[in-house]
């Protein structure tokens, strides 16, 4: 698979499916444009995309705020000029529980990074 020079925003890049699809990606020739909530694990992935000669920059976001997901399209269209490939990964997984014992505000955290999130993305992309 030929990548070379497309520009890919990868959300949930810091780690597991997110982290996996920048780095293969990256090694067919897309410059990654790495988000996700925590710096140290996005900035970890930027760097491993790199120490395997490809090329990408980390954005800090959270992807349930509008804002975020805004400085996110705007940073890879003020470095790379445009977007051509767009995964809208990030989620989170609630632990395993009784829906009795699940609080209003987990389920409102679940239901805006995995519903909203997405929405999000796909708007502002």
């Amino acid at each position: 698979m030929d990548l070379l020079n497309k520009i890919a925003v990868v959300t949930g890049a810091g780690s597991g499916i997110g982290r996996a699809s920048s780095l293969k990606l990256a090694s067919n020739g897309a410059k990654v444009v790495v988000v996700d909530f925590n710096k140290e694990t996005g900035e970890e992935t930027v760097s491993l995309i790199k120490e395997q000669g490809g090329e990408g920059i980390f954005v800090q976001a959270d992807v349930s705020k509008s804002e975020d997901v805004q400085k996110y399209v705007n940073a890879a269209v003020d470095t790379y000029g445009r977007i051509d490939i767009f995964f809208n990964n990030a989620g989170v997984i609630q632990k395993i529980s009784p829906l009795t014992e699940i609080e209003d505000a987990e389920y409102d955290r679940i239901m805006s990074i995995n519903v909203k999130g997405v929405f999000l993305g796909l708007k502002h992309v």
